[in-house]
């Protein structure tokens, strides 16, 4: 199968234009694309970190959350789907994958979780509110505190747990957007606008019978937020008060570097709004045991969490933040970054809907003007990135039905293919994987390195041979040419002549590796080292451009072809269909050879090396011992004359076996680090 360039690139742009936001967002591209951001702003400090997109449209489904290795963003968020174009869409998530690297980077776990333990055991951390002001609530909670009250420290930490996430989400996000002052900042300040225009207006909070606390903190938020409230009913009462009174605690706390005045903060901020939190308490207290006191908090819990507008939840994480938690926040850059979110918004907004008119204005300034000075757009970088994505969706897309397609080819022509006399009546299978997990480009990061090592050396003892056959060269110091060099009368030995060798117009080489998978090649590592071996081949044909096709096979109640690499493949992940190479069950050797050699024959070069990896034991079902061996003996012979060049390959003490059937087609492969000198000369050989 021989790929149309032009009309699979055709495809792809076609492809493209069909991707759905869900396809775009959720994609293994797309997760990258995040992932790469989240690196960089991590491992500045020695904190590596991964990005998993989600697509969850169910109310009340998490925005984004973390566990300190892993970053988990929902697509589907209300937030990010509110905005109305791609571009936005992509900032929004950039932006909360900022928010979920500020938690990592600069929230100070450990004090959190001594600041809410304190609450829950009766006691405030750092120090008592004084609260001049409201003296009887201070009164009121600490002697209901000095008694271990459960239901009210229980109650005051759910509450303090709220605020705090509150301050301690817009301190992170501030110095992310101090330290960061791009795409983050950018992302950060959109998603906070457009979160504060989410959140219900007082009145009609107060028309769903939200909880009191839930009004006033979801006023706090939207101050901290955007500096401004949702209030287009004119509401005026006792929320904009108490608001009013949190306000200058606010602002002292939310961008100070020490985590403790933040604490220090909410517990002033817990006595100001005790009369809104005094009611949660007193319906905890009705609990009359145990189990309903846990069940009345829970609730409470529960009530609070869909009343509240919620970001992202804060990390169960511990430990010091990793990055020093010192300096000031620039107050102008994050105003100069709510401005470039709101010019932004302005920009890219939805479709104008279609409207009757009766005429088209003309202008009143005539003439071109040109702008020398134009830099371009701010933005041009993150809207290639997206196309690049949407490229890369499509491409995979493209690439996953071209494979398919291949693989459909790859079991026609097996069919089609006369297996002989001894194979008469028997079924092949051709599998190849399609999509390439996840886990398999694991496996093959983990052990490539020593192995690319070996393909590095093997490609330079080859490429000048390759390189002079593709490219040409001068040849002198002959005894015959096209030109005489006066230069070499002095040797007296009759060489004095050059000529020029012109570049080898015909392909020179392809190669086909065929592995044994039987049982018994689990045996003393054979599988391993045949895998190994397969992966240094690959990469070592694939680097100096030869054409390389590998196989594995088997027998179950058919005989089973595995095609890990194909000459025609497109998609680049062959590499990692290798690491489901196993050994499996039996082995009808020359069923497998015939279909491989075949396969290679079709090929224009002009030389076809076919390699055969096995411990020399053909085990069929009916096929084995001396006829099984004469067998493979004529199979070899048959595609000798069609010009395939067959080697065995024998690991350890296989080698006798080996020898027998193969013959002068023998190499000892027992000794991976010996693949240097042996397959570079043994392709030189047939490259000259």
């Amino acid at each position: 199968m021989h790929a149309d360039y032009r009309l699979l690139k055709k495809q792809i742009l076609e492809e493209r234009d069909k991707i759905t936001d869900q396809e775009l967002f959720t994609s293994s591209a797309y997760a990258d694309y995040q992932s790469g951001m989240a690196e960089t702003a991590a491992k500045r400090y020695h904190c590596g970190v991964q990005v998993i997109m989600d697509w969850d449209e169910s109310v009340g489904a998490d925005v984004a959350y973390t566990d300190n290795q892993t970053i988990h963003e929902n697509a589907a968020n209300p937030i990010t789907t509110s905005f109305p174009t791609r571009l936005l869409k992509s900032y929004s998530l950039t932006g909360l994958t900022g928010h979920e690297c500020g938690h990592l980077l600069f929230t100070d776990f450990t004090a959190l979780a001594l600041y809410l333990r304190s609450m829950e055991s009766g006691s405030f951390y750092p120090s008592a509110p004084s609260a001049a002001a409201n003296q009887y609530y201070v009164k009121e909670i600490q002697t209901a505190m000095d008694s271990k009250n459960k239901a009210v420290c229980q109650t005051l930490a759910k509450c303090a747990s709220i605020l705090s996430n509150i301050l301690e989400d817009i301190y992170i996000e501030a110095r992310m957007c101090q330290t960061f002052p791009g795409i983050f900042r950018l992302g950060i300040h959109l998603n906070n606008e457009r979160f504060a225009e989410q959140i219900p207006s007082i009145q009609k909070q107060i028309d769903a019978q939200y909880k009191d606390f839930s009004i006033v903190v979801n006023l706090i938020i939207q101050y901290c937020k955007a500096g401004e409230i949702n209030n287009m009913t004119g509401y005026q009462g006792d929320y904009l008060n108490y608001l009013d009174a949190c306000i200058p605690l606010l602002d002292d706390a939310m961008y100070a570097p020490d985590p403790r005045e933040r604490f220090q903060a909410v517990n002033e901020i817990l006595i100001v709004l005790w009369p809104y939190i005094k009611p949660l308490v007193e319906e905890a207290e009705k609990a009359k045991t145990p189990e309903a006191a846990k069940e009345s908090l829970e609730k409470l819990e529960e009530t609070l969490g869909n009343q509240v507008a919620g970001g992202s939840p804060l990390p169960n994480g511990k430990g010091k933040p990793k990055m020093k938690r010192t300096g000031k926040i620039n107050a102008g850059a994050l105003a100069k970054g709510k401005t470039e979110a709101q010019n932004v918004m302005k920009e890219e907004t939805g479709r104008i809907a279609l409207q009757k008119t009766s005429h088209i204005a003309g202008g009143t300034n005539p003439g071109v003007t040109y702008n020398l000075n134009y830099k371009g757009s701010e933005y041009e970088h993150a809207a290639n990135d997206i196309l690049e994505t949407l490229t890369k969706i499509a491409e995979d897309k493209v690439n996953l039905a071209y494979e398919e397609e291949l693989s459909e080819e790859l079991q026609q022509h097996a069919k089609e293919l006369h297996y002989g006399d001894a194979h008469k009546g028997i079924h092949l299978f051709i599998h190849r994987i399609s999509h390439v997990e996840q886990r398999l480009k694991d496996s093959y990061d983990q052990v490539k390195d020593p192995l690319l090592t070996i393909s590095k050396r093997l490609q330079k003892s080859v490429q000048e041979v390759l390189e002079k056959q593709r490219n040409g060269e001068k040849l002198t110091h002959l005894p015959y040419g096209r030109r005489f060099e006066p230069r070499y009368l002095c040797m007296d030995d009759g060489g004095y002549f050059s000529r020029t060798r012109l570049p080898d117009e015909n392909p020179e080489l392809a190669v086909a590796l065929l592995v044994d998978e039987s049982g018994s090649m689990s045996s003393a590592s054979r599988i391993t080292m045949a895998q190994q071996a397969a992966i240094i081949l690959y990469d070592f044909c694939k680097s100096l451009q030869i054409p390389v096709t590998i196989y594995g096979h088997t027998e179950e109640s058919a005989v089973e072809l595995y095609s890990y690499a194909e000459f025609d493949s497109l998609d680049n992940q062959d590499c990692y269909r290798l690491m489901d190479m196993c050994a499996r069950g039996c082995n009808r050797d020359g069923a497998a050879l015939r279909f491989v050699a075949d396969h290679l024959a079709g090929r224009p070069e002009e030389v076809k090396i076919l390699i055969l990896i096995s411990d020399g034991q053909p085990n069929g079902h009916g096929y084995s011992g001396t006829e099984a061996e004469a067998d493979l003996r004529a199979i070899k012979q048959e595609y000798q004359n069609k010009g395939i060049i067959l080697f065995a390959a024998a690991i350890g003490s296989d080698k006798e076996r080996i020898k027998r059937i193969y013959q002068d087609g023998f190499l000892d492969i027992t000794d991976l680090n010996r693949l240097p000198k042996l397959l570079p000369a043994l392709i030189s050989q047939y490259i000259q």
